[in-house]
């Protein structure tokens, strides 16, 4: 029999951050006859074998490149016959309850389209608790991020959100496959935010789910201030822009990151100049993946069945 609930979990190279993770769900997923899958996106350090011989009875997908998180879930997701499937970061535990709370609302139909976790990040012993995300916001230039962040924990959150959190959460298999699953082309950052926009456009919500909580390392995969990690953020934040949102976000997108690179770029502090340098790359990369993301826009709004949500901010 199919089972109700999938959960997928993405590993590059961090077998033993992996392992980690799901063991935190084993307990589980009797609970809401749940499996896992774990997908490798070609880490070639190992890591299947690891992840075989320490997780026995659990799903190993090996994919022959690195096609990026959305990739790695799309492999998984495309052989699923499970009617919810939930992403847990590698870099992630989920907390006793975790999969029951999160997948609840959708298994009972009140949800359509995904449920988002109250993600924590990760102290150390003595140190408050902050938040790192109780869904996905994005503001009206465009930028994309966690409600939250860094609030203590606990935060009084309100359970409509703009998107969900792609490191925890859960989403309706249908809505998932009428979307057309993520956009791989982005390969890591905002793809979270680029689907969410187009759950909403078809008219399904999304509702932060407080009890589902998640300890999270964050950006372990890449530091927030590595050249890779500010290129991704520049391209992807125009190139979701340019998809999904009304033009005035777009234009205000594009002018703000435009002179943000541009002072980057000219000031005396080095940090701030290598910043610049990856924003370039970042803008350049955006710049050649206009074409596709206009026609991808005109798709969208073609099948949309409701119109572009509010923006707040």
């Amino acid at each position: 029999m199919s089972p109700a609930v999938e959960v997928v979990v993405v590993n590059w190279r961090r077998a033993d951050l992996t392992i980690e993770c799901v063991e935190s769900l084993l307990p589980q997923l009797a609970e809401v006859d749940a499996v896992v899958t774990v997908v490798d996106n070609a880490s070639g350090d190992g890591s299947v074998e690891r992840l075989r011989s320490a997780l026995p009875g659990v799903r190993v997908l090996e994919s022959p490149v690195n096609g990026g998180f959305g990739a790695g879930v799309d492999l998984a997701a495309g052989a699923s016959t499970a009617d919810v499937l939930v992403l847990l970061n590698n870099d992630a535990v989920a907390r006793p309850g975790f999969l029951r709370a999160l997948t609840a609302p959708v298994l009972d139909g009140s949800v359509t389209g995904a449920t988002t976790a109250r993600i924590l990040l990760r102290a150390e012993p003595g140190e408050p608790v902050r938040t790192n995300s109780t869904g996905n916001v994005v503001d009206r230039s465009g930028n994309g991020g966690d409600r939250d962040w860094l609030v203590p924990h606990p935060a009084d959150a309100d359970p409509e959100v703009f998107g969900f959190c792609g490191g925890a959460c859960a989403i309706a298999m249908p809505a998932f496959r009428q979307a057309g699953g993520f956009d791989e082309s982005l390969f890591m950052y905002y793809e979270d935010t680029d689907l969410s926009w187009r759950l909403r456009r078809l008219g399904h919500g999304v509702r932060f789910v407080g009890d589902a909580v998640a300890v999270h390392r964050h950006a372990s995969s890449l530091g927030t201030g590595s050249a890779g990690f500010v290129t991704a953020n520049t391209r992807n934040r125009v190139v979701v822009a340019v998809k999904n949102a009304p033009w005035g976000v777009v234009a205000r997108a594009v002018a703000r990151t435009v002179v943000r690179t541009a002072l980057d770029s000219a000031a005396r502090d080095p940090r701030a100049r290598d910043r610049g340098r990856a924003e370039r790359h970042g803008l350049a990369q955006a710049v050649t993946r206009l074409p596709a993301a206009l026609r991808a826009r005109r798709t969208i709004d073609r099948t949309a069945t409701a119109p572009r949500p509010r923006l707040d901010g």
